[in-house]
């Protein structure tokens, strides 16, 4: 009679494996099988069971087959059957009632992780869009840093990936009209950037679905009237001729102030003042005409010096804040030793330029002769809702006719 077979479990160094081979006198079926183990005593255990050493249940010998082939399909993994039952039976559970299916979740699962890991936290992110970004100009730049690094410092230390429209909306809720929308353009300037290829940090329908905060128009702009027009030309006449001027064509040209700061007497020409794309803010090339108040106000004030010279003067903040506060604005100057007392309030955003604009409208200028003297990006819809109807004509025409050192322009009505 022969002997019976004996088993040994061998060491299979390709896949790390302990591996039985089991022949089909020993099988439950009549078949040779293959199982493969991750300990040596795990395979001996095995190799006991089937030999009689031990008792044993009676395995469909189906099952034992396809038991084997799971074992060998999850042979690279740190799992067991069971381990993988388990997790298999949880993912299933937790996708109960949607028409995916496991596999679709864990792609999608690992994209996201991959966008994870693979994106930056929003501090360090700012940081290299700014100095990416330095060709700006530095007015431009400091409002960008001014959203990014100081309105949108709760986000710093979240990643890019990580980050909803409602974080968003959190950080920008309880902000005005204005203040909204200037850091929305601000973040989105930044997010777009931040979500192209190469870099791929974040994503973009995030910053799409984030809705600009709507606010009454009219709230957004002030207009200065007849008296505080009067006040702020004066208060500039008395504080030098070079402010006077430059307040001159803020009022009656409606020149933007940054605008203003970087314009040279070269660009005053005989007729209009050639604001360049250097200088204009949305780099977009346009004339103002000069008109008979201004005219005056440049022949009484204009002291000489070459055409290079700036409008304004060297330390132009300061004197442009000492002017405000003669007027009777709520303005700190620090170079007026005896300041008045206020009486106007705060200094209203860009009133000259809006006066100017409401003035022409009123004296007959057409909203199309305006999109181009003013370089307005809005269109008609926004300058008609901004500057129609803020001053009557008589008010208007009453503007127009101040003079400097007191007189009055003769104005054709």
């Amino acid at each position: 009679m022969p002997a019976k077979a004996t088993l040994e479990p061998v060491f299979i160094t390709a896949r790390n494996r302990w591996r039985v081979d089991v022949p089909a006198t020993l099988s439950d079926n009549g078949r040779r099988l293959r199982v493969s183990f991750k300990k040596r005593q795990a395979a001996r255990d095995f190799i006991a069971k089937i030999s009689g050493e031990e008792p044993t249940a009676v395995i469909d010998p189906r099952l034992a087959m396809e038991a084997s082939d799971a074992r060998e399909l999850i042979a690279h993994l740190d799992l067991d059957l069971i381990q993988v039952a388990r997790e298999y039976v949880a993912a299933i559970k937790i996708l109960e009632g949607s028409e995916g299916k496991l596999i679709d979740a864990a792609k999608l699962f690992q994209q996201q992780w991959q966008d994870r890991t693979s994106s930056k936290k929003f501090g360090e992110a700012v940081g290299l869009y700014l100095d990416s970004r330095a060709d700006l100009r530095g007015s431009t730049l400091k409002s960008y840093g001014y959203t990014l690094e100081s309105v949108f410092k709760p986000l710093h230390e979240s990643s890019l990936a990580d980050i909803e429209t409602g974080d968003f909306e959190d950080v920008l809720a309880g902000k005005g009209g204005t203040a909204a929308r200037m850091h929305k353009a601000n973040l989105s300037g930044f997010w777009r950037w931040a979500s192209k290829p190469p870099r791929s940090w974040a994503r973009v329908e995030v910053i799409e679905a984030l809705e600009t905060p709507r606010t009454s128009k009219d709230n957004d702009i002030s207009i200065l009237r007849l008296a505080d027009v009067q006040a702020l030309l004066s208060a500039a006449e008395a504080e030098s001729h070079s402010a006077a001027c430059a307040y001159a064509i803020a009022v009656f040209g409606g020149v933007r102030m940054a605008e203003l700061e970087r314009l040279t007497w070269a660009d005053i020409l005989p007729d209009h003042i050639e604001i360049g794309r250097n200088i204009a803010k949305k780099h977009s090339r346009r004339l103002v005409p000069i008109c008979p108040t201004l005219r005056a106000w440049f022949k009484a004030h204009k002291d000489g010096g070459e055409k290079s010279d700036s409008i304004v003067p060297a330390n132009w903040k300061e004197v442009s804040k000492n002017v405000r506060r003669r007027a009777g604005w709520a303005v700190e100057a620090r170079g007026l030793k005896d300041p008045p007392k206020p009486i106007r309030g705060a200094w209203p955003a860009n009133a000259p330029r809006h006066t100017c604009a409401s003035v022409q409208i009123a004296t007959g200028a057409t909203l199309e002769d305006l999109v181009f003297k003013f370089g307005h990006a809005g269109g008609h819809e926004v300058l008609r809702a901004h500057y129609v109807a803020r001053l009557t004509k008589k008010d208007a025409l009453s503007i127009l006719a101040i003079g400097p050192n007191g007189t009055k322009v003769r104005i054709q009505r």
